[in-house]
């Protein structure tokens, strides 16, 4: 499984970047660092409504024992540079966000101040900086707002517009191209058959590559019939093309038959691991091709093993798109044969401990034990037991988080 992990991260070259309005850019992987050119705030601001000063101005001000201070005229307001400049024992009025005049050091809020015609009576003491957002305290002239690799999220898209970026290079969206194989298999929608089941693992595909920044699309539905799948394949766009069940040895098991037909060389045939040992990885010319398991817990444990690891390298991606955390299990494992073993459970803290409590299933297709879980554990090949409480790698499922019990 780690040799068909390195080889698919290596089958794809970074992807190209385009400019896009940072308004469209939610969830697009960045290309290039987004540096402030300016500080931002440029200029010390105010964070209250109240009295711009020098702070030496109010020392040892009390209720008891207010200082009274000269107002100038005029109110300070956001947007504007202020003209003026404080004297000793001057103040000015300002609101929030408003640039502190020239002398100005503080800012006393309305609730310490009383205003009494031309003056002000100040019944609290403040330091230099009390109220006051200094120059670069949200980000200084020059450092990296948003970072290569990372996904523009909400606060993300806040930062490039507070550095002043109408556009943001990203990179093109890695296009997938999905199709299921099974006359058994059925378009959500369609009419119910007995025997049918329908396409809940390709919409599983789809959506776990959109959490992942790629673009699916939809091909539909193969028969169990050779050239029905390779006119399905042969004209397919995207990037990648993947395919869903077919991966066997059985006598409708025609995925690689059609490969052949279609001269698609394959990468690697097979992976040492429980669930989806017959996953492959092939090319023609630029494009590639994923046979994937037809079970939806199968599929997904293989493609957050070896599909994203191959995502990751045309992003750039500067950390994993799925977290990995060092757990305990909550209950033992025993497991035996050839490869590794992936089991789906959930990720928890209780108090300072992080668990991992394994769904226990002889059943590679349950699709409930899937949906209750928030992450999986992949466990050493061999034969052997696992008592709780051993340390294991739990890796989170794209778009789940940690549980707390």
């Amino acid at each position: 499984m780690e040799e068909a992990s390195v080889l698919a991260a290596r089958a794809v070259k970074r992807g190209p970047v385009q400019w896009i309005p940072v308004d469209a850019a939610l969830g697009r992987i960045v290309a290039h660092d987004l540096t402030a050119p300016f500080a931002i705030p440029s200029e010390a601001r105010s964070r209250m409504d109240g009295y711009a000063v020098r702070a030496q101005d109010t020392r040892g001000a009390t209720r008891t024992a207010p200082r009274e201070l000269r107002c100038l005229d005029g109110v300070l307001a956001a947007g504007t540079i202020p003209a003026l400049s404080l004297e000793p024992a001057t103040a000015c009025r300002i609101l929030t966000g408003a640039v502190l005049p020239q002398g100005a050091d503080a800012v006393v809020p309305d609730e310490d101040v009383e205003r009494s015609g031309n003056g002000i009576r100040v019944f609290a003491e403040v330091l230099p900086g009390h109220w006051v957002s200094p120059v670069g305290e949200q980000m200084a002239r020059g450092a990296i707002g948003v970072r290569a690799g990372t996904p523009m999220t909400a606060s993300c898209v806040a930062s490039a517009v507070a550095m002043g970026y109408a556009r943001v290079p990203v990179f093109m969206r890695f296009h997938v191209a999905l199709a299921s194989t099974g006359t058994e298999i059925l378009e959500p929608g369609t009419a119910w058959r007995p025997g049918a089941s329908y396409a809940d693992t390709r919409y599983l595909l789809a959506a776990l590559a959109h959490l992942s920044g790629a673009a699916p699309l939809h091909l539909g539905c193969g028969s169990d019939d050779p050239s029905a799948i390779a006119t399905l394949l042969d004209k397919a766009p995207g990037h990648a093309v993947v395919t869903t069940g077919g991966t066997g040895r059985g006598d409708k098991d025609f995925i690689f038959r059609v490969w052949r037909d279609l001269e698609i060389v394959p990468i690697f045939r097979g992976i040492t691991m429980k669930p989806g040992g017959g996953t492959a990885l092939g090319r023609r010319g630029d494009q590639l091709f994923w046979a994937l398991p037809g079970a939806p817990w199968a599929a997904a444990a293989v493609f957050h093993e070896l599909f994203v690891p191959m995502l990751e390298t045309w992003h750039g991606s500067q950390k994993p798109l799925s977290s990995t955390y060092a757990a305990r299990l909550r209950r033992g494992l025993t497991w035996e044969g050839r490869g590794v073993r992936a089991i789906p459970g959930e990720l928890f803290v209780r108090g300072e401990t992080l668990w991992f409590d394994p769904i226990l299933s002889d059943s590679t297709h349950s699709l409930s034990h899937f949906a209750a879980s928030n992450a999986y554990a992949v466990i050493p090949s061999g034969r052997g037991i696992l008592p709780a409480e051993t340390p294991v790698l739990a890796r989170l499922f794209l778009g789940k988080g940690i549980a707390a019990r």
